[in-house]
């Protein structure tokens, strides 16, 4: 026994609720300079703020995956940025031959006009195809007679051909339908993202120094030559000197207790104290240097200026002070306070050609630095902002107030030992 199914009807009408459609966005081909420039502010601004965000997320998977990871995340973002260029730079070479190609294919310069079948129309031309023009006593109601050119066309299909010289180039058609929205045609998106290549670019050199040079090496070994020590020999040779400077290496303990008391409190009077910036001291070289209107102090501490001269040179730059700052960093994480300062008093400069504490104190006073007084510790660390042109040994006035006020610190904090 079978059970036939029977399909359940539909109704014949349905009643449909009301849709309000949103009404047409309007073509970007129809929006003014104004709006596509906005529209294109808009469309690198989301880039960017995609691109930050993008990167936020994998600087912070980063971190716990190692320097590697960053590294890589950087050559990814500059490739990137490397093909996104070339594509801008594609885009605006190929609107600019299309242009061109228009304008010579659509010019009023060509002879004549193009009919629905592809061949061109003379004035005064026949449209039987003869060629031949009305005589001045042809009568155009009469129909013409076959020519002997004709006959031969008619009989041989080779000849019947149009030849090269008369067929015109069918125009390109114009594609119907939607098309493809393209990126505004202004020129400064590229000059934003060769901006943004080079800021990434700059970045790169800068954050390089996080991981690079070495800096535990320095814990217990004593670096050869500075970069600040090579900066000097290559004056040196440009100015036709040999490359001789002085130095001899002494440990901490073998300076004078004076000499490192002047020095901190000329350079660094928070030395023992800070993590390798001093926020106060930089607030107040700041506004000295607005006051005065040039860069009149630096507000650096010791460490930051050891990083100076172990691989910087004497240049006066943003990327050098934030390299200057990562080195810093890094100094004051992987060092013991009292390592860095014997760095610093055996390599700084303090004299032409004069390298550390110990030749220092046999240059201008004959002895060494473990014997260096009070006053001969003040004189030298008073001539460390411009050991050049101040010598701890001369008559200049400002050596001598400066050393005064040193002195006079230097017995107070002895006195309260």
């Amino acid at each position: 026994m079978s059970t036939r199914h029977t399909p359940r009807r539909l109704h014949d009408t349905v009643e449909l609720p009301d849709i309000q459609l949103p009404a047409p966005a309007v073509p970007r081909d129809e929006l003014g300079l104004t709006g596509r420039a906005l529209h294109g502010a808009g469309w690198l601004m989301g880039r960017v703020l995609r691109g930050l965000a993008r990167g936020l997320a994998l600087g912070v998977t980063a971190t716990g995956r190692g320097v590697f990871g960053a590294l890589r995340w950087l050559a990814v973002s500059v490739w990137r940025m490397v093909r996104g260029l070339w594509a801008v730079i594609a885009h605006v070479v190929g609107a600019m031959l299309g242009r061109k190609g228009g304008k010579a294919a659509g010019s009023p310069g060509a002879a004549g006009t193009t009919d629905a079948s592809g061949s061109s129309a003379m004035p005064g031309a026949a449209s039987g195809g003869s060629g031949s023009g009305w005589g001045p006593e042809t009568n155009p109601h009469e129909e013409p007679g076959p020519s002997p050119q004709d006959t031969d066309q008619r009989a041989s299909p080779y000849l019947s051909m149009p030849s090269s010289s008369t067929t015109s180039t069918p125009s390109r058609k114009t594609p119907q339908g939607p098309t493809r929205p393209r990126a505004p045609r202004s020129g400064w998106p590229l000059a934003v993202r060769l901006v943004l290549l080079v800021a990434l670019l700059m970045g790169g050199d800068i954050a390089r120094y996080a991981v690079w040079p070495p800096v535990a090496t320095l814990g217990k070994q004593n670096p050869a030559v500075t970069s600040f020590m090579e900066y000097r020999q290559g004056q040196w040779a440009r100015q036709g000197r040999g490359p001789s400077y002085r130095q001899a290496w002494v440990g901490l303990g073998n300076i004078s207790r004076n000499l490192v008391l002047a020095v901190t409190i000329a350079e660094d009077d928070k030395f023992w104290q800070h993590e390798g910036f001093d926020l106060d001291g930089m607030e107040d070289a700041f506004l000295r240097n607005i006051e005065e209107g040039r860069i009149a102090a630096g507000g650096s501490t010791i460490t930051q200026q050891l990083a100076k001269n172990l691989w910087f040179t004497p240049e006066k730059s943003l990327s050098r002070k934030a390299k200057e700052a990562i080195m810093a960093w890094r100094l004051e994480r992987e060092l013991s306070k009292k390592r860095i300062l014997e760095l610093y008093l055996n390599v700084v400069e303090w004299g032409d050609g004069v390298f550390g504490a110990e030749a220092a104190a046999r240059h201008h006073f004959g002895k060494s630095a473990a014997a260096l007084s009070s006053w001969e510790a003040a004189r030298l660390a008073a001539v460390l902002p411009n050991p050049l042109r101040w010598s701890p040994t001369g008559t200049s006035r400002g050596v001598q107030v400066r050393a005064s006020i040193i002195h006079s610190r230097m017995e107070r904090r002895m006195g309260s030992d």
